[in-house]
């Protein structure tokens, strides 16, 4: 997948955004939706979907880089948790 330097830079703005309000969250899913929230649906196809079955989250190229770039921004290394772990930490999840 190849995105275009706009795209790429409208989300790193909008990650530098969330990141002032996410402040310790190290949690993945919840910082990805903070940001796919400002964005508009034609970026929001650059972040991977859940699986349909088991409706675990995935990561994908620019996911990982992204995840680099908040760790780099705020120095909060983001983790991608099981969805049996999102449960335990916060309560029934959809």
């Amino acid at each position: 997948m190849t995105i275009e330097p706009e795209d790429r830079e409208r989300i790193l703005a909008e990650t530098r955004f969330v990141s002032t309000f996410t402040k310790d969250c190290d949690d993945w899913v919840t910082v990805k939706k903070e940001i796919m929230k400002g964005l508009p649906s034609t970026l929001r196809k650059n972040f991977s979907t859940r699986d349909p079955k088991t409706k675990e989250q995935w990561l994908n190229n620019f996911e990982k880089e992204l995840i680099n770039y908040y760790h780099n921004l705020t120095r909060v290394r983001l983790v991608l948790r099981s969805l049996s772990e999102r449960r335990e930490m916060f309560g029934e999840l959809r």
